[in-house]
C-alpha cells in the first residue's frame, strides 16, 4: 500500500486534511492587511485607557479600563471575525483555489471546517495579544492608584469568553459564505446575524420576536458578571457554544457541498 493510498483511509486522514487548510487559512489571515489593520485599531483603543491616568477614579476606574478595553477587544473582533472570514473564503473562489482542491481528495466538509479553525486560530491569537496589552495597562494603573481590580486569571476567562463569542460570529459568516455570491455580501450579512444574535435577549419579552428563541444569544458569553466579580458557569456555556458551532457548521458543509464552484 502506498503513501498516498494509507492517507486515504482511517480517521487520521480527514483529520490531516483539516489540518492542513486550518494552517493554509491561518498563514493567509495572518499576512491580510485586515488583520493588521484591525488588531492594531484594538489596540489603539485599549491603550486610549491610559488617558485615564490624569486622574484618580480607584477601583472604579480600574473597572472603566476593563469594560473598554474587552469591548473594545470585542467590537474590533467582531468586524474581523466577519470580514476576515468572508475574505478568505471569496479569495479562494476568486483565485480558482477552491475548485483545484475539491478536484483532489479533500472533502467538502473538511474545507470548512479546516477554514473555520484556521479562523478560529486567528481570533485566538488575536484576543490573546489584545488582552495580554489590556493586562499591561491594568497592572500599570493599579501601580499608581495603590489599588486592585481582580486577577489575572479572570482576565484572562473574560477574554476566552470574547473569543468564543467572536468564533460565533465566524461559523455564521462562514455559513453565509457557502451560498452567498459575493464578499461584502457575505461579510455584511455575518454582521447583521451576530447584531441580531446580540440583540437576542429581547425575544424574552417580545411575544413578536419569540422565533429568535432559536438563535444564539451572545449576550450569554457577556463579561460584565466577570467583571462584577460573579462567577460563571463555564462548562454549561462551552456546551452551549459548541452545539451551535456543530450546527452551523454542518449547515456550511451541507450547502457547500450542494454548491458548485
Amino acid at each position: 500500500m502506498t503513501k498516498n493510498e494509507r492517507d486515504q483511509i482511517g480517521l487520521g486522514a480527514p483529520l490531516r486534511r483539516v489540518g492542513w487548510v486550518a494552517r493554509q487559512a491561518l498563514a493567509e489571515a495572518l499576512r491580510m492587511r485586515l488583520t493588521v489593520l484591525f488588531a492594531l485599531g484594538g489596540a489603539m483603543l485599549v491603550l486610549m485607557a491610559l488617558r485615564l491616568r490624569e486622574f484618580n477614579f480607584g477601583h472604579a476606574e480600574l473597572k472603566f479600563i476593563s469594560d473598554f478595553g474587552l469591548g473594545s477587544i470585542g467590537l474590533m473582533g467582531t468586524l474581523l471575525a466577519a470580514l476576515g472570514t468572508a475574505h478568505l473564503f471569496f479569495s479562494d473562489i476568486h483565485g480558482g483555489v477552491i475548485g483545484c482542491l475539491f478536484t483532489r481528495t479533500l472533502r467538502r466538509w473538511e474545507y470548512v471546517t479546516g477554514k473555520l479553525v484556521g479562523v478560529m486560530a486567528l481570533l485566538a491569537l488575536y484576543v490573546f495579544v489584545l488582552v495580554a496589552v489590556l493586562a499591561l495597562v491594568i497592572a500599570w494603573r493599579e501601580r499608581e492608584v495603590a489599588g486592585s481590580f481582580f486577577p489575572l486569571a479572570r482576565l484572562l476567562q473574560a477574554g476566552a469568553l470574547v473569543w468564543l463569542k467572536l468564533s460565533l460570529v465566524a461559523v455564521m459568516t462562514l455559513t453565509v459564505c457557502t451560498y452567498a455570491g459575493s464578499m461584502l455580501f457575505a461579510a455584511l450579512a455575518g454582521l447583521m446575524l451576530a447584531l441580531v444574535a446580540q440583540l437576542r435577549p429581547l425575544a424574552q419579552a417580545a411575544h413578536g420576536l419569540v422565533w429568535l428563541r432559536v438563535w444564539p444569544n451572545l449576550g450569554v458569553f457577556d463579561v460584565e458578571p466577570l467583571l462584577n466579580g460573579l462567577s460563571v458557569s463555564l462548562p454549561s456555556l462551552l456546551l452551549y457554544w459548541l452545539g451551535y458551532m456543530v450546527l452551523f457548521t454542518g449547515v456550511a458543509a451541507y450547502v457547500c457541498h450542494q454548491r458548485d464552484y
